[in-house]
């Protein structure tokens, strides 16, 4: 479970050297190797590797919603009312993976968005 790798890495490159090659069920080795890498205990690992995970699942989420026509203002407002750290750790835990965790978020922000209407996954917010 020693990665010399991410032993010289610090940082996101760290995390990402990390998951390189992992099945969603390995998700839970990750939190063992971060925490060998920054010498913390296993729950602070945890935190980190969820922090990765809902940074990473903010970022595509922003980005399919940006696609479908919504602005980064609009964005940035309704994220915050989405339970994006509880997916996180989910994606961190093996439990989901990441993909299917912005399908989640994205239909959330949608429903959100359309005042509840139900939707396809080719969407347009204001087209």
């Amino acid at each position: 479970m020693h990665d010399p790798t991410t032993e010289r890495q610090r940082g996101k490159a760290a995390i990402d050297a990390a998951h390189a090659g992992i099945a969603r069920e390995d998700e839970g080795k990750v939190s063992a190797l971060i925490s060998d890498a920054y010498g913390v205990d296993s729950a602070e690992a945890l935190d980190i590797h969820t922090n990765y995970h809902a940074e990473r699942i903010i970022s595509a989420l922003e980005k399919r919603a940006r696609e479908n026509g919504m602005g980064k203002d609009a964005f940035d407002a309704k994220v915050q009312d989405l339970d994006v750290a509880s997916q996180a750790y989910q994606v961190a835990t093996g439990q989901l993976a990441e993909a299917a965790a912005v399908d989640i978020m994205f239909r959330n922000l949608y429903r959100m968005e359309s005042k509840g209407r139900d939707n396809d996954r080719y969407v347009n917010f204001y087209g």
